[in-house]
């Protein structure tokens, strides 16, 4: 049932001074430029097409962000509460740094495979190299770690300071949509796979 506070707040905050924003986006993006080139895209494809493969990851991401950005903000409109867009996206986007985080010290345990239960705790399980994972099961939920608890938790905190809503209630649905996408990832790696989760009559 929709809320009934439909006043459109503003207390959610820049994460930089304006004049810092284009700084601070292309730290991020020259981040996740970096990481998508060191995770071996480059020498799957020509060298012709070095950039342009490297442009679509990082487009994807940016694409990636502005979409879940765009669904909290209509969410959140649909039940009578307004969630600023522009300065939730930054939010998100900064709050990426968290997964990219978790890229560097995944690719620093591939490099030596016994810093992996290590930094499992923080980076994702997958660094447990566990084989009896499902390829699905790692795809979907490898990534869970610390980090991603913290990027989770940066995404409620910025809704509860938009909405004035109690943090617990904003983790606890920023906490289920993550959990409704994880497995909505598990049905579709599966699926594509040929091996659906459904059941087989």
């Amino acid at each position: 049932m929709p809320d009934r506070d439909r006043s459109r707040t503003t207390a959610l905050a820049w994460p930089f001074a304006p004049w810092f924003l284009p700084i601070g986006f292309g730290a991020v993006a020259y981040g996740w430029w970096r990481a998508a080139a060191s995770e071996g895209l480059a020498p799957r494809v020509g060298s012709g097409k070095i950039a342009f493969a490297l442009a679509l990851a990082l487009a994807g991401k940016i694409a990636g962000v502005l979409l879940e950005a765009g669904f909290y903000h209509f969410f959140w409109k649909g039940r009578g509460r307004w969630l600023p867009f522009w300065r939730f996206f930054c939010v998100v986007a900064m709050a990426s740094t968290a997964d990219l985080l978790a890229r560097l010290l995944a690719a620093l345990a591939r490099r030596d495979p016994g810093l992996g239960p290590w930094l499992a705790p923080v980076a994702g399980l997958d660094l447990t190299h566990h084989d009896s994972w499902a390829p699905a099961v790692r795809a979907a939920f490898g990534s869970l770690g610390l980090l991603t608890l913290t990027r989770i938790a940066l995404t409620a905190e910025a809704q509860r300071q938009a909405l004035g809503l109690p943090f617990a209630r904003a983790m606890a649905w920023t906490s289920a949509v993550w959990l409704a996408t994880r497995v909505a990832l598990l049905f579709v790696v599966d699926l594509m796979s040929g091996m659906s989760p459904l059941p087989r009559g």
